[in-house]
């Protein structure tokens, strides 16, 4: 919604959205080849990498396990494969701890692939390669026509925010107010999404392809309280999601959320914004 209203524009941007797997995503923003990610990174930050999430998208965990037919519990996955992202993302993170809580170990009672962007993922479930995916809303709502269900959503779980922008360190230090322009643009496209609901179903259908129908429906789910009016992340989440993290990326050490969020400028692109209603 951001670049279709033309928020970006004003803030003196040409912006490109480029797709591209989570892991790769990771080294484009640390080559200094793209200006910011949405890809997951938190893996990376604990690893070393010098990165700084600045705004979070979603404050719910909007994913289902999505299995073959075959499929009926969580269970028979038993021996079998599911796709996730990469094994940093927040996929991976919600199907360990599906996994987990029916008694199934990630590489020993199951095999985890990672397989990139959704659509990859989701072609792997209609071609019988893998058996289950961790697909979002609107990949559920893509997949489940097709004869596939869901066996488990991710809020039954765990705890945990989806969607967020991540920018370098040495950007956010020495360019904050360019940092500033993309949260300002983003959180703008964030309220005119929540806001001009009919124009939001019409962008969303034909940027991911869904259907009409579909894009409603994360509409009027996203519109729920899921999608953060603010961009920002609470205290208690960003523990959950950090050691969830932690856990899934084999990181011994202990992290303190300080060494991977700063929502500052969030918080000053919202007092900035106080009032802001899209037209």
């Amino acid at each position: 919604m951001a670049q279709k209203k033309g928020y970006f524009r004003a803030e003196g941007y040409d912006v490109e959205l480029i797709p591209m797997t989570g892991g790769l995503a990771v080294k484009t923003l640390m080559a200094g080849e793209v200006n910011l990610t949405s890809a997951g990174t938190l893996v990376a930050s604990m690893q070393g990498a010098k990165l700084r999430m600045v705004m979070g998208f979603l404050r719910h965990l909007p994913y289902d396990l999505v299995a073959a037919p075959e499929i009926k519990r969580v269970e028979d996955l038993r021996g079998k494969k599911v796709a996730v992202a990469d094994r940093g993302s927040v996929t991976f993170m919600v199907a360990r701890a599906i996994l987990h809580g029916h008694g199934l170990e990630v590489d020993k009672d199951v095999t985890m692939l990672a397989m990139g962007r959704p659509d990859v993922r989701y072609q792997a479930l209609l071609m019988g390669t893998v058996q289950a995916v961790i697909a979002n809303v609107d990949g559920t709502g893509l997949l489940e026509p097709k004869g596939f269900h869901s066996v488990a959503s991710a809020g039954n779980y765990t705890k945990g925010f989806a969607g967020s922008l991540t920018v370098t360190q040495d950007l956010l230090e020495k360019r904050p107010d360019e940092v500033m322009k993309y949260l300002r643009a983003t959180l703008k496209g964030t309220r005119a999404y929540l806001t001009l609901r009919e124009e939001a179903i019409r962008v969303t259908s034909q940027w991911t392809k869904i259907t009409p129908v579909v894009a409603a429906k994360v509409h009027d789910y996203l519109s729920a309280g899921v999608l953060a009016p603010d961009g920002l992340v609470d205290r208690e989440t960003m523990e959950t999601a950090t050691n969830e993290a932690r856990e899934g990326g084999g990181i011994k050490r202990n992290v303190k959320p300080e060494e991977i969020y700063d929502f500052r400028l969030m918080q000053k692109v919202n007092d900035e914004l106080q009032g802001w209603r899209p037209q």
